[in-house]
């Protein structure tokens, strides 16, 4: 009996390693195929099992470097590897990665050049090094923008992005990879889409004339807003563009967008023009200057689309251009690159486009926060240009990258930045309240829907908070504090732009 008592206790105590070990074995091969973000899934299942051990926290830290999946919380991970991964050049390149992405600007210098002392030639590491460089200057000089969190209706805890707006701006669609599927260890992809009320967004919902078991993604829209272009990656479209219309506030259909488009490469973006007489889309095929490129292709008097062109050396690199998106007006054109003049990832460019002669202006990177360190991939205006909408990882995103709205503080006179700052009473003075707590949860409700989320700043015990004309309740959560609602009116008229607001917070006894 006694022996068997200790047999048992042996097996409890090796289970959690051989869960472990089954844990690796799948990511492992998860890893060799590349599917980085499944992988991740099974290395942080055994790290939770095993946290000291080595090779779990380097594929940890390489796979985050590799996806939107939190590439900032890479860099611990990487440096518990450093004892026995530190003098390989694929390491210090997924370390600079790590810095970057924590904006360490010195520390990923000094990395990546340890980096090109290993890996001479290296185009790698001659892009990481130009991302560094632009990065470091461009957060010198931020755009003034205030990004708004558009909640748990839109954005769940995975990857939400690459947001567009209908041309009545009644209707978001966006792609998600929330659902993971168990038979095929894989996060699949679907387009997801939420009616609009008054700039409130309803619960997304399945846009199911478009989803299949497969993958799908939001592709783009014609400028005049009749047709929705998807990428569908499945048994009967192979990294294929098709379209849809939009019928009762929901995509409907599903047609091949042209055999001349199709090829038997990578289709990713693509957008029309105003006259719908010309479309711009993205592919790895049709004799590109390098990975993806744009195209140009006209509409045939039989309706069907022409053989596609290189739009040239203007927009195109040996990089990947991808996700072609008009201005409103359709006198911009917008594109994401991964290219030198990026500051991490793919950042957002815009061209002036003269469609009539089909003539681009030198493409400009447009800007941090709109950009940052990580993947920026789209921006969608509204018709009037006072907001767009983009996806973003933020400190106070659910998942990994959120959708948020983008607010531009200069452009709509309308808009306030409330400066809320908080404090307590102490005796029969009042002051500012403890840096201690720095997870308040932050939110502001317009009528029973959420607004958006704000993060609270510890060091100045302040929140930033833009606003639009309406009525707000503005809720304030803690651990230290009794929950408080304070309401917000904000006047449908101009006025002064910044309001500084004091809100008394109670302690819990």
């Amino acid at each position: 009996m006694k022996t068997r008592l200790l047999c048992l206790a042996a097996f409890a105590m090796l289970l959690p390693l051989m869960v472990a070990a089954q844990d690796v074995r799948e990511a492992n091969y998860q890893f060799k195929i590349e599917n980085y973000p499944t992988a991740l899934k099974y290395y942080l299942g055994a790290y939770k099992k095993d946290t000291g051990n080595i090779d779990i926290n380097y594929y940890i830290g390489i796979c985050r470097t590799r996806t939107n999946c939190a590439p900032a919380e890479a860099l611990p991970h990487l440096l518990k590897a450093e004892s026995k991964y530190g003098q390989e050049g694929e390491y210090l390149i997924a370390l600079a990665r790590a810095y970057l992405y924590n904006y360490d600007f010195a520390k990923a210098r000094e990395t990546i050049s340890k980096a090109a002392s290993k890996l001479k030639g290296n185009v790698e590491v001659d892009l990481v090094k130009a991302y560094i460089d632009n990065a470091e200057k461009m957060v010198k000089s931020p755009l003034d923008v205030t990004f708004v969190n558009l909640g748990k209706n839109i954005n769940s805890d995975m990857d939400d992005y690459t947001p567009i707006l209908s041309a009545d701006n009644e209707m978001l669609l966006y792609s998600s990879n929330r659902k993971f599927d168990t038979g095929i260890k894989e996060y699949t992809w679907d387009v997801l889409f939420s009616p609009s009320d008054n700039g409130d967004f309803k619960k997304s919902k399945q846009a199911t004339a478009v989803n299949t078991v497969d993958n799908e993604f939001v592709a783009g829209i014609s400028n005049r807003g009749d047709e929705i272009y998807f990428q569908l990656d499945g048994v009967d479209f192979i990294q294929d563009l098709v379209v849809s219309t939009i019928e009762n506030g929901a995509p409907k259909g599903k047609n091949n967008l042209s055999d001349n488009i199709n090829a038997k490469t990578l289709e990713q973006g693509a957008c029309a023009t105003l006259g719908g007489d010309t479309l711009i889309f993205s592919s790895n095929g049709h004799n590109s200057m390098g990975g993806l490129d744009l195209f140009y292709s006209v509409r045939l008097p039989n309706g069907e689309w022409s053989a596609p062109t290189n739009l040239g050396n203007v927009v195109n690199t040996k990089y990947d251009e991808s996700y072609p998106m008009f201005s409103p007006d359709g006198k911009k054109l917008y594109f994401c690159s991964n290219g030198p003049k990026s500051m991490g990832g793919f950042d957002i460019f815009v061209c002036d486009f003269d469609v009539q002669n089909l003539k681009i202006g030198e493409p400009k990177n447009i800007g941090y926060p709109l950009n940052d360190v990580y993947d920026n991939l789209t921006i969608c205006y509204t018709l009037d240009g006072n907001y767009a909408y983009v996806s973003a990882i933020k400190p106070d995103s659910y998942g990994y990258s959120d959708i948020y709205r983008v607010v531009f503080n200069e452009k709509d006179p309308m808009v306030k930045l409330y400066i809320v700052k908080l404090q307590i009473a102490q005796g029969e003075t009042k002051v500012d309240f403890a840096e201690t707590e720095t997870d308040l949860k932050v939110s502001v409700m317009k009528g029973k829907t959420l607004f958006g989320t704000y993060n609270y700043n510890p060091s100045t015990s302040s929140i930033n908070i833009a606003l639009l004309p309406g009525d707000y309740v503005l809720e304030i959560e803690g651990k230290t504090i009794e929950t408080l609602s304070k309401k917000i009116n904000v006047p449908n008229a101009p006025g002064k732009k910044i309001e500084n607001m004091k809100v008394d917070v109670k302690l819990k006894k």
